[in-house]
């Protein structure tokens, strides 16, 4: 263990070379001893003299005469210099104290040229020598607390009457300071930083140990019975006698966000602790006149704040989120009837107070951080149970807000507010607001010199509306009304300048007890201030910084960008798997997901479920050679990759990590989850046209692998970026529960019935009440899509009703909410909720049509304008073996080649017959090569055999058969139609040539393992 002389030893190297001697007519040398136990006010000597190993040796062995005395243990160590001295008139000084901000006084003070008598600017600052009362918002000396220091310091009185033009100096200092390890850390001089270590720019890592010193802070603030030490004001040691429900409230909703990146048992149980008590005394149930049964927080004074009610509708909605729980959903629901009972239904503005006795309106305004506060609580709860009510709130609220110019207020809860609700209802005047909000607002930021924490909570907030914005192509003209480099600057500014708001022990040293508040934060201005609630803005701040800088964008003045695919960081994938490192990554290591040997791309972990081994050893495979960029191996046996030169994670399952990670990226996800459910055409159309029109409105991630069984889901969902504004997923997996729950979609889109409950024999309402298990995964309050053309409707609106979903719905039925009432040569004819509506597709068949609607019904579903997504419509291109028409040449001409190939079921197969019967030619040009629709289960042979009425309708000229499933149907049709029947692709490939011939407009369908995509990719080739 390092002795207090190794401490001394370790400063002493470091300041030798760097003090300079201070020129006549001051000492050449000043130095300023400070130790401290850490539990009592640290002991200050100075020494002067005119080289510096004498001034160095007299303070030195004071300071090691005192420490020895006193007994202390691990003492914190600062030493300060004088490098420059300036004298002043004490009259002037006087004066000059009364234009500084009080504590704000950011020099040393000496009262003779000789230095005799000198006090450091954290001394000054830290015994309120230069504070007055709480009235007087400057500077000014105040007496008695020079009295009392100046005793204890010198021994002696120190008489402040001094004649007016008495010469006293003002000091400029440097330190460094030590603790028991002996790393010395260089101290900032002066300026808005004096006091406090120099530290590097802000990174991920320095972020969370200021979070996680702010958070442990408030756990040892909660008592037995669950209320806080609400506060202290340091300078003496003095607790804060008030108490306030509504910051107790708001506190947890920190110490949980903080709580999701610790996982730190202490913070845990003083979360519940405090929360029981919030539950349970603070919170109070009433029964509104109309019967309604609502919850308020009572506060002091036995008033109701709408703050209040909002503060606690923040906590519980964090509590449930992280602690992946539902039990406080009843009260949540009360609290927020609280709120809407608050709101004036004409005009859209809430009453701020009322009487706790009779809910009488004690003050109809108050503040108005309340509004967007109560505004941000409903959307919060919003997002957890997508009750309409609480965006119908909203929504009112902000036509209130919009029409009182809120925005002047440049409010952080406002800012918040909007940010959520532009996630769900992405208008332009929401968007609009935002910014107003923010962009007026930049110097301030820039300008302002108290540490003021929310300004880093409104930043931030900003920024992730900004974000989304900036990947809105139909909304990004809004940016012209914001300095977007001037932004970046001011927020990682204020980030940084937080800094100075912590009490690090170089400064809590000098207050009455530094154990109490030291890794706390505080408030300068008003005393150096320790209260609950400014530290729980400071983790607030500090937990969104690290996100932000975790999936900081490339934006200008934004600092160095990294891939924002990268998501994923060695402990996080450690933390979430439970599985161990046993080759560690390199500091700074991440990943973009994990995947499946065949996806691998550079920057994923590549792992192998080991139920299924491959004859070829996973690292053979995906790890051969330096050209293969795997960033890590997940397994349960690292012999066979240790010598591969990648980290590997040892994990117990391969499997349940795979779904752990896909359910942990899930969480993380803040965007909109899409699902569709249908298979062939239908839902893989339908989800990559609302992928495409959603991009209007932001970034869209989908998956690029199989998804049918929840591992191929939970991988791809690892992969898909974390910004992006919205997920779209086809879902049809024969394990329906698992995977709804692992994707929990927002928005469910049902084409059709499932592949998967299509292979089980029985009626089909059998197979949709299997698919609509989907809904079990999604919260009251999300949509359902539905088809209304479907034999299948009412199971699945019976079902949708039954988990409180909103239904929208889509087809030609004439009870459709958006109806295809025609489909021309790509020109779609709709209606939407009785208003007329049209776009144009550039892809060919009826079937695209009923794709469109069922996409626009989803938009619609999401309330966004179905205007904007026009162009996208245009431009949509059918996926790989999705209908697409490609002209293929052949022997001095060419043919049209729909291809159909991705994959196979009855639905689809019947669409795609039709889309043939409608090619623009004679029917003697037609040709349909139909492969085999696999997975269909006992009945498969039927269901190939009931194709025969479709396909003889589309009057094709010749039709080629290929599959022992399609046997059968050759068999029937041969006499009717010239038909050819192929054993598999092979056979039918070398065939084909005399078969299609210039002229001829071809359709290619099956499933995908029948193989017929190849033959098109063949095709496709051809020159």
């Amino acid at each position: 263990m390092m002795s207090f002389s190794d401490q001394l030893h370790a400063c002493h190297e470091r300041l030798v070379s760097v003090c300079a001697a201070l020129p006549a007519p001051y000492p050449a040398f000043t130095l300023f001893f400070s130790v401290s136990d850490g539990s009592q006010r640290a002991h200050v000597v100075h020494a002067r003299a005119a080289d510096f190993e004498t001034a160095w040796n007299e303070g030195a062995e004071a300071v090691e005469r005192w420490v020895r005395d006193c007994g202390i243990v691990s003492p914190w160590l600062r030493i300060d210099w004088v490098e420059g001295a300036s004298p002043i008139d004490w009259a002037q000084f006087k004066a000059q104290l009364a234009g500084v901000k009080r504590n704000y006084f950011r020099l040393g003070l000496a009262f003779d040229q000789d230095f005799e008598t000198a006090f450091t600017e954290q001394e000054l600052n830290a015994n309120a020598m230069l504070s007055g009362d709480s009235t007087i918002a400057h500077a000014v000396v105040n007496a008695r607390n020079f009295e009392v220091y100046a005793q204890a310091r010198f021994a002696r009185a120190l008489p402040l009457e001094l004649p007016a033009d008495q010469r006293v100096y003002l000091l400029a200092t440097v330190g460094v300071f030590c603790q028991a390890d002996c790393v010395v850390h260089k101290l900032v001089g002066t300026g808005l930083d004096a006091g406090r270590r120099q530290a590097p720019a802000l990174a991920p890592q320095s972020a969370l140990d200021l979070v996680r010193s702010g958070a442990s802070y408030l756990a040892r603030q909660v008592q037995d019975d669950g209320l806080f030490v609400y506060g202290y004001f340091p300078c003496f040691d003095r607790r804060i006698p008030t108490y306030d429900a509504m910051r107790h409230a708001s506190v947890l909703s920190a110490m949980i966000e903080a709580w999701e990146l610790m996982r730190d048992d202490k913070l845990r149980l003083a979360i519940d602790r405090a929360l029981d008590h919030l539950a349970n005394t603070l919170i109070r149930s009433y029964t509104l006149a109309d019967g309604t049964e609502v919850a308020f927080l009572v506060d002091t004074g036995e008033e109701i704040r709408l703050g209040g009610n909002a503060a606690c509708v923040l906590a519980l909605v964090k509590y449930c989120e992280a602690m992946d729980t539902r039990d406080w959903l009843p009260l949540l629901e009360k609290l927020a009837l609280g709120i809407a009972s608050l709101q004036d239904g004409a005009t859209g503005s809430f009453s701020h107070v009322l009487h706790a006795g009779d809910l009488r309106v004690k003050q109809a305004s108050r503040v108005i951080y309340y509004d967007g506060e109560a505004a941000y609580g409903l959307m919060r709860l919003y997002g957890l149970t997508r009750d309409a009510r609480w965006l119908a709130v909203v929504e009112k609220a902000f036509d209130h807000f919009i029409a009182s110019q809120h925005w002047q207020a440049h409010d952080h809860w406002l800012s918040c507010c909007v940010n959520e609700l532009t996630r769900w209802s992405p208008q332009e005047k929401y968007f609009r607001f935002g910014l107003q909000n923010v962009a007026g607002y930049l110097d301030f930021v820039l300008d302002r010199k108290t540490t003021f924490p929310t300004l880093l909570e409104l930043m931030l907030a900003a920024q992730q509306m900004l974000q989304r914005l900036e990947a809105t192509p139909a909304m990004r003209h809004l940016l012209d009304e914001l300095d977007t480099e001037k932004f970046y600057r001011a927020l990682e500014y204020r980030a940084h300048y937080l800094q100075n708001g912590f009490f690090w022990p170089e400064m809590a040293m000098y207050f009455r007890r530094p154990s109490t508040i030291v890794g706390s934060f505080f408030i300068r201005h008003h005393a150096f201030r320790v209260r609950i609630d400014d530290v729980a803005q400071y983790v607030s701040g500090f937990v969104a910084y690290r996100r932000y800088l975790l999936e900081r964008p490339a934006v200008p003045g934004a600092g160095s960008a990294r891939d924002d695919g990268a998501a994923w960081t060695a402990s996080e994938m450690a933390r979430v798997t439970g599985g161990e490192w046993v080759v560690r990554p390199e500091d700074g290591w991440r990943a973009s997901g994990v995947t499946q040997r065949s996806f691998l791309r550079k920057g994923r972990v590549v792992f192998e479920h080991q139920a299924r081994p491959s004859k070829t050893p996973l690292a053979a495979v995906a790890l051969k050679g330096v050209l293969q960029p795997a960033a890590a191996v997940l397994c349960t046996d690292p012999a066979p990759h240790l010598d591969k030169r990648v980290p590997v994670l040892q994990v117990p399952d391969v499997l349940q990590a795979v779904l752990a990670l896909g359910a942990h990226a899930r969480t993380e996800f803040t965007g909109r989850v899409c699902g569709v459910l249908g298979s062939g055409t239908g839902g893989s159309t339908v989800a990559a046209m609302l992928a495409d029109a959603l991009a209007v409105w932001g970034e869209v991630g989908r998956p690029e692998g199989n998804v049918s069984l929840p591992s191929g889901m939970a991988w791809n969902l690892t992969c898909m970026p974390r910004h992006a504004a919205y997920w779209v997923l086809e879902m049809g997996s024969p394990h329906m529960l698992a995977s709804t729950q692992l994707v929990r979609p927002m928005l469910a889109v049902v084409t059709g019935l499932s592949a998967a409950s299509q292979k089980h024999r029985g009626p089909s309402e059998a197979a949709a009440r299997m698919d609509s298990r989907i809904f079990e995964g999604m919260a009251p309050g999300d949509s359902a899509v539905l088809n209304r053309d479907l034999p299948e409707f009412a199971t699945f609106a019976e079902a949708a009703m039954a988990h409180q979903l909103q239904i929208v719905t889509y087809g030609e039925h004439k009870d459709a909410d958006v109806r295809l009432l025609a489909f021309d040569h790509g020109e779609v004819q709709a209606q939407v909720l009785g208003e007329p509506f049209q776009l144009r597709l550039n892809a060919p068949g009826r079937h695209m049509g009923a794709s469109a609607v069922a996409a626009l019904a989803a938009l619609q579903a999401m309330r966004l304008k179905l205007a904007a997504a026009v162009e996208p419509f245009a431009q949509f291109e059918p996926p790989g073996g999705r209908g697409a028409l490609h002209t293929i040449h052949i022997g001095g001409g060419s043919f049209k080649l729909i291809d159909e190939t991705y994959d196979a079921n009855p639905s689809s197969m019947r669409a795609a017959l039709e889309l043939l019967s409608q090619a623009p030619c004679e029917p003697a040009r037609r040709v349909a090569i139909l492969g085999d629709m696999q997975e269909l289960g006992p009945a498969a042979q039927r269901h190939h055999l009931d194709l025969e009425p479709e396909l003889l309708a589309s009057q094709p000229d010749r039709v080629l058969l290929c599959g022992p499933l399609m046997r059968a149907l050759h068999a029937r049709i041969r006499t009717k139609v010239r038909s050819h029947w192929f054993v598999d692709v092979s056979d039918l490939s070398t065939a084909l040539g005399g078969l299609l011939q210039p002229g001829d407009w071809v359709l290619a369908k099956s499933s995908a393992g029948v193989g017929l995509s190849r033959l098109a990719r063949v095709l496709k080739a051809l020159p």
